[in-house]
């Protein structure tokens, strides 16, 4: 791992930093001990005034020369940065060429010839962690930020990147710290015990500790929600409005939608962002007993989908009263996390919210009209409030756990504390309460 890391410190390296495609801009990223040599054999700036050495932090405008050939890759922006004021904390270089395919490949090309080296997924990033520009957690939020699915995913993984999470934890350390020095002062004069008022200040200190890392461990499971989201299986009889609740729900076409009982008989998938959680929506074919042989297919692939599913979105036909079919859906929702759709509530109602509240509570159940999009906001709270609980995490403001790296070691501290806890309990040597 030494050696790893070590030719990471001396290697140039070099990647397209934007997604590649069509574009009007790409930008090529450039660090290591050469990256700023490099630039200047190859980069030509443009004006009156051409400075034999770049400014760093400042932007200039000028060519991509090919030394050998002098010919012309392209008419770019160009910018320097110095070790440590960079994203790496090395000497770094950017190039601004425009963008598409084969351009930014050229120059690419070009960089390596002369010494560069590709660089490795997230290596950018994991040379800013090696040099100190940032912690783990901040490393793992730049990740976060990439692929965030919803705009509350966006916030947390934001707030992670500015140090949230890294200066709660180091609000725990210090007080550790301070529990610790109290403890090992005990230690340097061994002819005197620790005297009652003492260790109840340390046993207050360290239940508030437990208490403050529980209230941040209780976060876990919405955090997970928010930063992955959530597999969800759209579950219902035939001709029920599955498949119209689907399209309403992602507001466009994408089901094919018909009075004839048995249509959809694969499975449909599609994301939608609900109140800030990404949900994985899956129209499954609709549940009955059925001797057509494609369609039994689909209706064991849709059980399968919904013993998958986080999340169960059963639909009810409110306008016909519940048969054997409507009941195996109601079963498979009785102790899963689900809310119904009471739908096609724009006809006469023959199911009502309590012939249902023997499966699930009340509160999770709302009435709509897939045809008329009725109800379809009311649906979408109800899944917000089945998911997430806890309020303060509809502004983004408070950070939270998202990785189960973080849990595992939290819940580890907090072993160690009532270990330690117990330790004081039964009268232990300043010593061993150090250790």
């Amino acid at each position: 791992m030494t050696k790893e890391i070590k030719s990471y410190d001396n290697d140039t390296i070099a990647a397209i930093a934007t997604a590649q495609g069509d574009g009007g801009i790409a930008v090529i990223r450039i660090s290591g001990e050469q990256s700023i040599e490099i630039i200047k054999k190859i980069f030509s700036s443009s004006g009156q005034s051409r400075p034999k050495e770049m400014e760093p932090h400042r932007m200039y405008h000028g060519r991509i020369v090919e030394a050998e050939s002098s010919k012309i890759l392209d008419d770019v922006l160009c910018v320097t940065m110095r070790t440590p004021n960079s994203y790496t904390g090395e000497d770094m270089s950017e190039i601004h060429s425009h963008g598409g395919h084969l351009v930014p490949k050229k120059i690419l090309d070009l960089l390596f010839k002369l010494g560069a080296r590709p660089a490795n997924p997230g290596e950018f990033t994991l040379r800013a962690y090696l040099n100190g520009k940032m912690d783990l957690t901040q490393a793992e939020a730049v990740t976060d930020i990439v692929n965030a699915q919803t705009e509350q995913g966006l916030k947390q993984a934001e707030l992670q990147l500015e140090g949230a999470l890294s200066d709660k934890i180091s609000q725990y350390k210090d007080t550790l710290a301070d529990i610790l020095a109290e403890i090992e002062a005990q230690v340097d004069f061994p002819e005197e015990d620790i005297d009652s008022i003492t260790k109840d200040r340390l046993r207050d200190n360290t239940n508030e500790l437990i208490e403050k890392i529980g209230i941040l461990l209780n976060t876990y499971e919405e955090g997970r929600i928010i930063k992955y989201g959530v597999t969800t299986a759209i579950l219902g009889k035939p001709n029920v409005g599955k498949s119209s609740l689907l399209n309403q729900l992602i507001r466009k076409d994408r089901a094919i939608v018909s009075p004839q009982p048995g249509t959809t008989r694969d499975f449909i998938e599609e994301s939608i962002d609900i109140r800030g959680i990404a949900l994985k929506l899956t129209d499954t074919a609709g549940i009955r007993a059925t001797k057509d042989e494609i369609e039994s297919i689909g209706v064991e692939l849709a059980k399968k989908k919904a013993s998958e599913a986080e999340l169960i979105i059963a639909v009810i036909d409110s306008s016909n009263s519940l048969d054997e079919d409507d009941i195996e859906v109601l079963e498979r929702v009785k102790n899963s996390k689900a809310v119904i759709a009471l739908n096609k509530a724009d006809i006469h109602c023959k199911t009502k919210e309590e012939d249902l509240t023997a499966y699930i509570p009340r509160s999770r159940i709302t009435r709509t009209s897939a045809k008329l999009g009725t109800g379809i906001e009311e649906l979408k709270d109800k899944i917000r409030e089945t998911l997430v609980q806890t309020k303060n995490l509809s502004e983004g403001n408070e950070i939270i756990l998202s990785e189960h790296r973080h849990k595992l070691a939290l819940e580890r501290c907090t072993l160690s504390l009532k270990s330690f806890l117990q330790a004081i309990l039964t009268g232990e040597s300043p010593e061993f309460l150090a250790l």
